[in-house]
This record gives structure tokens, C-alpha cells and sequence, in this order.
């Protein structure tokens, strides 16, 4: 398991606006998994993909509601054109862009984990 790792982004409180996270990709790794949710009733949308292209791993989607997560594990669920359908392959030094979309409910106690493995 010390190949795997997991970025996590938690955003509290009510959202009152669109949040996206950045960082760069330490090592070359492949996304595998991703799961989202929010404290409450109101939904947020999520898009991952890079500095070049916002969704070009995850398209978009409905994070989940009121403490039960949504995840996108498949590899259909990678449909955004950088991956295509298949677990994205990133390069060392990539940045990697998580948008969170807020709507006009607000979302709320949004909580984001990417996992990664090495290589």
C-alpha cells in the first residue's frame, strides 16, 4: 500500500462561492479513485482535470449529500479527454485542477479525497 496516496481537500462551512484547488503531481502517478461529499442536503458538482484542461479527467458530477459519498471508481467514470475513458496517467510536475461548483442551495462541509498510486 506505500504506492498509493491520498490528496484530500475539505472545505467548511456554508460555500458561497466556486472553490479550485491546485497542486502539483510530486511523482508520476495514475488517478484511481475519487470520492465527494457534503454535510448536507444541497449539492455541489465536481470537474478534475489540469491547468490546461478543468475537466479533462472528470467532466463533471454530483457530489454526495448529506454524509453519504459519491464516487467515481470506474474507469468509464474518467471520461474527460485527457484520460478517455481509462484511469488518467499524470506526469510528474502536472497540475492538477479540482473545481467545486457551488449551486444556488449551498452546499455545505464539502470533503474531496483523490487517490493516487505511484508510477
Amino acid at each position: 500500500m506505500e504506492n498509493v496516496f491520498v490528496h484530500s481537500i475539505f472545505i467548511p462551512g456554508t460555500l458561497a462561492a466556486n472553490h479550485t484547488v491546485t497542486f502539483l503531481a510530486p511523482w508520476d502517478c495514475q488517478l484511481v479513485h475519487v470520492s465527494g461529499v457534503g454535510s448536507g442536503s444541497n449539492a455541489a458538482t465536481l470537474k478534475v482535470g489540469t491547468s490546461a484542461d478543468d475537466d479533462g479527467y472528470i467532466t463533471s458530477g454530483n457530489l454526495g449529500v448529506s454524509g453519504t459519498p459519491l464516487e467515481w471508481d470506474q474507469i468509464t467514470d474518467f471520461a474527460g479527454v485527457l484520460a478517455g475513458s481509462q484511469f488518467p496517467h499524470i506526469v510528474k510536475g502536472t497540475i492538477v485542477l479540482v473545481t467545486i461548483t457551488d449551486h444556488v442551495s449551498h452546499a455545505a462541509g464539502v470533503y474531496v479525497a483523490l487517490t493516487f498510486s505511484k508510477g
